[in-house]
């Protein structure tokens, strides 16, 4: 297998798992994690993503067997770095991980976001883990006026899919799944479900706006 790597006109460093979005004609960085290596190194590809100039990398994926012209979101990403170990007489390299802001919210449900799968630890060491259909619901319940159940995730993504408004990432390495969400008729698809019974309001009373 080789070696995944993102380049801007100066650097080229290695890629551990990358996930791209189309959105509006472009590929767009939403998920990226760098294998440890020199802090410079690092910085400069971070740098390159969130200058705003629209500046293009690529990323060479030979699993895929092709390159991906990319760019970042042109502002800043979350952003988690862990010191590697060092290596005698040089600089700490760094481990980064970078996700787009659009994968944890929803700014306004009439522009794109990422919906994605995530697994973690509790501090009991235990494992926990979401799909990208339990976060969507998550996301739209949390930032959608309307009265959404987590437990419709599996039908909201399906019909997203179905209707043409979710599309998957471009993913390479060990990315976790995800979906580009376009704006959607939520209310309608709830709607609809709710009308055929495949999703049901439980103890919530809705009505239309």
């Amino acid at each position: 297998m080789g070696v995944i790597r993102i380049a801007n006109n100066s650097v080229s460093v290695v890629v551990y798992s990358y996930g791209v979005a189309e959105i509006e004609g472009e590929s767009i960085v939403v998920y990226l994690e760098l294998a440890p290596q020199h802090p410079k190194a690092v910085g400069a590809i971070w740098a390159s993503l969130v200058n705003g100039t629209k500046e293009k990398l690529v990323i060479s994926d030979p699993e895929a067997g092709e390159s991906l012209i990319v760019r970042g979101l042109n502002r800043r990403y979350h952003r988690l770095t862990m010191d590697a170990p060092r290596i005698a007489g040089r600089a700490r390299p760094k481990h980064l991980r970078l996700v787009a802001p659009l994968a944890c919210q929803i700014e306004r449900l009439s522009k794109p976001f990422v919906t994605l799968a995530w697994q973690w630890k509790d501090h009991a060491g235990v494992e926990h883990s979401l799909s990208p259909a339990t976060s969507l619901a998550a996301m739209l319940e949390r930032y959608s006026p309307l009265p959404i159940l987590i437990e419709w995730g599996d039908y909201l993504l399906a019909e997203a899919r179905e209707r043409e408004f979710a599309m998957p990432l471009i993913r390479g390495g060990e990315a976790p799944e995800g979906w580009v969400i376009q704006s959607a008729p939520w209310e309608e698809i709830i709607s609809d479900g709710i009308k055929s019974g495949q999703i049901t309001l439980g103890e919530v009373t809705w009505r239309k706006p």
